[in-house]
């Protein structure tokens, strides 16, 4: 089915959603900047907030108007590796870095991943691609790419699911060193607007022609199963760590995934769990899909 553009609308067969005109106007301009012969621009839109507060749905609505608008193809990653490897060898596409959660890596798989973006971001302009890049704390990425390489950061709002700020580039800088800094996370103070995302995601996903890693026209199940697979896959790799670091990191991942079935003995649901516990139901899931027999990266042996 065919999914057109009127104004600031993303228009469906029987359905149509408004997208906030400023945030219209700063796609436009972004994606000029990749199709202009000169100067040849970086094109990197990054949206940061919470777990279950609407980043991934974000970037579906940006790359769908940016396909609509520049004909090119979307290619959604969980990985990084695998970006890299995409990125490097195809040119003008739209690239999403659905990063299913860095919060449990450790410092130095951390370091290891911001220095890949650092590569990928220092030869990649040539390639002119459209990179869009989900992830819940911006601080814990290089200032290279927070500051230096994006060209506007959406922050997802706590406590209004779908709502946003949009912080324009001129004010990253200050934003990363009141953080830095100050520890302050000052999103209010730098932002430029406002405005609200429609939820697409999940009713439309089907229709939108997407690549989910290799599956092409991908269906909202297909992105599921890959991140569920992505998910399972964190901490996997093969890492040079003590027998008590494999312990401790065994019993955090039973205390995960016990705490995530609590609810079903008690006479609340997991909504009212996760909100009595202040954990994100996202994330709840997530934890109940924590497979302690045959994740490699997990040892029970104490």
């Amino acid at each position: 089915m065919a999914i057109n553009i009127d104004g600031n609308r993303l228009i469906f067969e029987k359905e149509s959603y408004a997208l906030e005109n400023r945030l219209v106007k700063k796609l436009n301009r972004v994606c000029k900047g990749i199709t202009q012969k000169h100067p040849k621009e970086d094109a990197l839109i990054l949206n940061e907030g919470k777990e279950g507060k609407g980043k991934t749905n974000t970037s579906i609505v940006e790359a769908t108007y940016v396909k609509i608008i520049s004909k090119r193809e979307v290619h959604l990653f969980f990985r990084l590796d695998d970006i890299i490897k995409y990125a490097q060898a195809n040119k003008e596409k739209i690239i999403i870095w659905d990063e299913p959660s860095l919060d449990s890596l450790k410092i130095d798989h951390l370091k290891k991943i911001n220095h890949d973006l650092l590569r990928l971001f220092m030869t990649i302009r040539k390639k002119r691609h459209f990179f869009i890049i989900n992830y819940t704390k911006f601080w814990k990425f290089p200032e290279y790419l927070v500051v230096d390489r994006a060209d506007g950061m959406i922050h997802m709002h706590e406590h209004n699911i779908g709502r946003f700020f949009y912080i324009r580039k001129k004010n990253l800088e200050n934003l990363w060193n009141d953080k830095v800094k100050k520890n302050k996370r000052a999103y209010k103070k730098y932002r430029s607007f406002g405005g609200r995302m429609p939820d697409i995601m999940e009713k439309h996903f089907s229709e939108l022609g997407f690549f989910v890693n290799e599956i092409p026209n991908a269906t909202y199940d297909d992105y599921e199963n890959e991140k569920d697979k992505a998910i399972l896959s964190i901490g996997g790799e093969p890492e040079k760590t003590s027998k008590k670091e494999e312990i401790i990191n065994y019993k955090l991942q039973l205390l995960r995934l016990r705490v995530s079935t609590l609810w079903k003995k008690l006479p609340i649901s997991q909504i009212e769990l996760g909100q009595h516990l202040g954990i994100d139901t996202t994330r709840l899931r997530e934890w109940a899909k924590i497979d302690l027999e045959n994740n490699p990266g997990l040892s029970s042996s104490a």
